[in-house]
C-alpha cells in the first residue's frame, strides 16, 4: 500500500504523542493530565499504597496548579504519602507547608497535629541517640491540646505526647544513673530532679524520686533524703518502691538525728529523737534512740552541773 507524504506525516505525529504520554515503562507524562485526572490518578495509587507514585501526581498538582480548589487537599495527600512511606522529615516539611499556606483548609487542623508526629516519629527510638526533634514534638503537641480542646485527635495527641514524654524522661534518668554508679551524686539529682518536675507522669519518675533520695542518703544528707522518701508513697502510692523507700525513711531520720548528736547540735538532736519515737515506734532503730536519749540526758546532767559551779 502506497504512503502519501501527509499521510506519514499524521502517523509520526501520533506515535510521538504516544511516546509524550509513556515512557518506556508505561509511565504516564503527568505534564499532559489536568489537575483533576492528576488528583484521580494519585488518590487510586494513595488508596492502593502506592505512596511514592502518589507523590509524583500529588507534587505536580501542587506546584503546577496552586489556584485550584483542591489543592489543598493535593497537599494533605503529599504529606500523607510521604508519611505512609516512613519519609518523616519530608512529611513535616509538607504538613507545616499545609498549615501555613492554606489555614483556611479543612485539613489545617490536621496538618498541625500531623506535623507534630512527624516530629516524634522522625526521631530515633533509641533514647540515647539525639532526641532535638522530640522537644518539637512534645511543644507543639502540647499547643495542639490546648488549641483545639475538642479535636477528634484529642486522644491520639495524648498518646504521643505522652510517649514523647516518656522517651526524654528515659533519656534524663539514664544519664542521672551513670552519674550515680560512678560516684557523682550531685550531678546525678540534677537529671533525676529534672525527670521529677517536667515528666511527672512518666514511667520513670518514681524511679527518679527514689533515686534522688538515695543519692542524698550516699550523700549523708540525711535530711533531704528524709524528705524525699517521706513524700515518695504520697507522691507515687503504687511504686513498687514503696515499701523500701518506708524503710530508708526511718533509717534517714534516724541518722539525721546521730548526725545532729556528733556534730554537738544537742537540741536539734533531742527534737529529732523525739519526733522519731512518736513516729516509728515499732522501730527497728528504737533501742539506738533510746540510747542516745539517754546520752543526751547526761549532756543536759553535765551542763545543769556546770551551770551551777560557775554560778
Amino acid at each position: 500500500m502506497r504512503i502519501t507524504l501527509g499521510r506519514l506525516s499524521i502517523f509520526i505525529a501520533a506515535v510521538c504523542l504516544a511516546l509524550a504520554m509513556t515512557s518506556c515503562g508505561g509511565k504516564k507524562n503527568l505534564a499532559f493530565l489536568d489537575s483533576g485526572q492528576l488528583f484521580r490518578d494519585g488518590k487510586d495509587l494513595y488508596d492502593r499504597g502506592k505512596y511514592l507514585k502518589a507523590i509524583e501526581y500529588f507534587q505536580t498538582i501542587v506546584y503546577n496548579y496552586p489556584g485550584v480548589t483542591l489543592v489543598d487537599t493535593a497537599q494533605h495527600y503529599l504529606a500523607m504519602s510521604y508519611f505512609n512511606n516512613k519519609e518523616y522529615e519530608l512529611a513535616r516539611v509538607e504538613f507545616n507547608r499545609l498549615a501555613i499556606n492554606y489555614p483556611s483548609s479543612a485539613y489545617f487542623q490536621n496538618a498541625l497535629f500531623m506535623k507534630a508526629v512527624s516530629a516524634y516519629e522522625s526521631t530515633p527510638e533509641n533514647y540515647g541517640l539525639d532526641q532535638n526533634e522530640l522537644h518539637d514534638a512534645i511543644s507543639e503537641l502540647e499547643d495542639f491540646l490546648v488549641d483545639f480542646p475538642e479535636s477528634e485527635h484529642l486522644h491520639e495527641a495524648t498518646h504521643y505526647l505522652n510517649l514523647a514524654k516518656n522517651r526524654l524522661a528515659h533519656k534524663y534518668y539514664a544519664s542521672g544513673i551513670v552519674y550515680m554508679n560512678i560516684g557523682a551524686y550531685e550531678a546525678a539529682t540534677v537529671y533525676f530532679q529534672k525527670v521529677i518536675d517536667d515528666y511527672t507522669n512518666s514511667d520513670y519518675a518514681p524511679d527518679a524520686m527514689f533515686k534522688f533520695g538515695m543519692a542524698r542518703f550516699k550523700q549523708k544528707k540525711y535530711d533531704e533524703a528524709f524528705q524525699k522518701f517521706s513524700d515518695f508513697p504520697v507522691a507515687f502510692p503504687k511504686s513498687e518502691h514503696v515499701a523500701e523507700a518506708q524503710q530508708y525513711e526511718q533509717e534517714s531520720a534516724f541518722r539525721a538525728a546521730r548526725q545532729a548528736y556528733e556534730k554537738e547540735d544537742f537540741a536539734a538532736a533531742k527534737e529529732k529523737l523525739l519526733l522519731f519515737k512518736q513516729s516509728y515506734p515499732e522501730s527497728k532503730f528504737m533501742d539506738d534512740v533510746d540510747k542516745y536519749l539517754k546520752l543526751l540526758e547526761n549532756v543536759e546532767v553535765g551542763s545543769a552541773e556546770k551551770a551551777d559551779a560557775g554560778s
